[in-house]
C-alpha cells in the first residue's frame, strides 16, 4: 500500500492512498505499516503546518481487505494489525496540527473510519459518492475506531442505522447529517478547501478531545436515547431474524 507525501510552500503536507495493485484502496497490514511510516515522518516535521488526506483512485478507501482477512490463519496477527491501525488513526488525530479528510470518492468501511480519524471532512458533491458501514452485513464491525467516533460525532440517535443497518449516505445527506463538513464542486476546489481550513483552524482537536465535550442529542442518561436504546436490540432482532451478528454486538 502505497501513501505519498508531497509537502508544499506553506508547510502543509498531502498524504495521497494509492494501493499500487488495486482499483481501490483497502486496509490491511501493508497499510497499517505505510501509516505508521507516515506518521512517523509527520512527528519529525519541525514546521507542519497542517495533513490532507486524499486519494488517487476513483474512490477515497473501500475500508478492509477482504482477501487478505479471508486468507488470514492466524487471528492474533489479524487482531494485532487491526489495533495497529486503530491506534495509528488515534495518532493521527492528535497530531496536534489540523487534518482533512478530502474526499474525492466513496468511502466505506476503514474509509470512513479514516475520514473521521480527522478533524475535517470535505466530499466531491458528487451523487454517485457512497459513505457509510457496508461491512455490518457481513458479520464484521468497524475495527477502526468508528464504532466509538460516529456516535461522539453525530448522536447515538443518528449513528444507529449506519452502525447496524449499514446504512450508505450521498453527500448531501452525509452532510445534513454531519458526517462531513463541506462539499466541493471539483478535485480542485476539494484541495482549495482544505488548505484554506487548514490556515484559518491552526490548532483544530475532535470535538471529544475538548474540554467540557457532550455527546449530541445526550448520552444515554438522557430519557430519550435511553428509550431508543431498550427497544433497539428488539427492532434489530425483528428486521434481521438474528442471522447479522455484527449489529447485534
Amino acid at each position: 500500500m502505497a501513501i505519498h507525501y508531497a509537502k508544499d510552500e506553506q508547510q502543509i503536507v498531502t498524504l495521497t492512498l494509492d494501493h499500487p495493485a488495486r482499483s481501490a484502496n483497502v486496509i490491511n497490514a501493508k497499510f497499517g505499516a505505510a501509516l505508521a511510516t507516515m506518521l512517523a515522518r509527520l512527528q519529525a516535521e519541525s514546521n507542519l503546518a497542517g495533513v490532507i488526506i486524499t486519494s488517487a483512485k476513483k474512490t477515497f478507501m473501500a475500508g478492509g481487505d477482504l482477501e487478505w482477512l479471508y486468507a488470514a490463519t492466524d487471528a492474533a496477527e489479524v487482531f494485532h494489525s487491526v489495533e495497529a491501525v486503530k491506534a495509528g488513526f488515534r495518532q493521527l488525530e492528535t497530531l496536534s496540527v489540523p487534518v482533512v479528510a478530502a474526499i474525492n470518492g466513496t468511502a466505506l468501511g476503514g474509509g470512513l473510519e479514516l475520514a473521521l480519524a480527522c478533524h475535517q471532512r470535505i466530499v466531491l458533491n458528487d451523487s454517485r459518492i457512497r459513505l457509510g458501514f457496508p461491512e455490518v452485513t457481513l458479520g464484521l464491525l468497524p475495527g477502526g475506531g468508528g464504532v466509538a467516533r460516529l456516535p461522539r460525532l453525530i448522536g447515538l440517535q443518528a449513528a444507529f442505522p449506519l452502525l447496524t443497518e449499514g446504512t450508505q449516505l450521498d453527500p448531501t445527506a452525509a452532510q445534513a447529517a454531519g458526517l462531513v463538513d463541506a462539499l466541493a464542486q471539483d478535485t480542485a476546489d476539494l484541495l482549495a478547501q482544505a488548505r484554506a481550513w487548514i490556515v484559518a483552524n491552526p490548532q483544530a482537536a475532535q470535538p471529544w478531545d475538548k474540554p467540557g465535550y457532550r455527546i449530541p442529542g445526550g448520552d444515554p442518561r438522557q430519557p430519550r436515547v435511553a428509550q431508543m436504546l431498550a427497544v433497539a436490540p428488539a427492532m434489530l432482532k425483528k428486521r434481521t431474524y438474528g442471522n447479522y451478528p455484527a449489529p447485534e454486538a
